[in-house]
């Protein structure tokens, strides 16, 4: 069971939505708490989908309707803040290009981006860029290595 959230997860990363405000959640947390919140749904509605593919998330999607109420939630919030997570890393380049030029010096796909960002004080970031960079979740999680 705890295989097919590993693969559902990575499957999520493709889900919509953004919600504004605090950082995006690990894509371990997600696993851990699609894991909690979905162990008996997945049971019930997807037992024997393939894991790959799309298909869990798609059977899930599917049973939507049918889904406990804290699956559900869970679902959507963990869609949500994987999907923001996605866009900011997609996203840091053009959205923080001036703060780059301007304080590291470096092309955004430069292997030193992230350790120049994490050492400026967020204060010196502009706020678009500062919620980007938070939103990639490599301040924290590279802080924790």
């Amino acid at each position: 069971m705890k295989k097919s959230f590993m693969l559902f997860a990575a499957i999520c990363v493709l889900a919509g939505g953004s919600p504004a405000g605090a950082q995006t959640m690990s894509f371990a947390d997600a696993i851990t708490q699609l894991a909690a919140a979905c162990g008996g749904d997945v049971a019930k509605y997807c037992k024997g989908v393939e894991l790959g593919r799309g298909q869990l998330k798609a059977c899930l999607d599917n049973n939507s309707g049918r889904l406990s109420p804290r699956c559900a939630q869970t679902r959507d919030t963990v869609y949500a803040s994987i999907s923001r997570r996605i866009q900011a890393q997609r996203s840091i380049g053009s959205v923080c290009s001036a703060d780059i030029a301007r304080l590291c010096g470096v092309y955004p796909a430069d292997g030193n981006l992230v350790t120049c960002l994490k050492g400026v004080m967020p204060s010196a970031i502009s706020p678009a860029c500062n919620q980007t960079f938070t939103d990639t979740g490599w301040r924290t999680e590279r802080a924790q290595q």
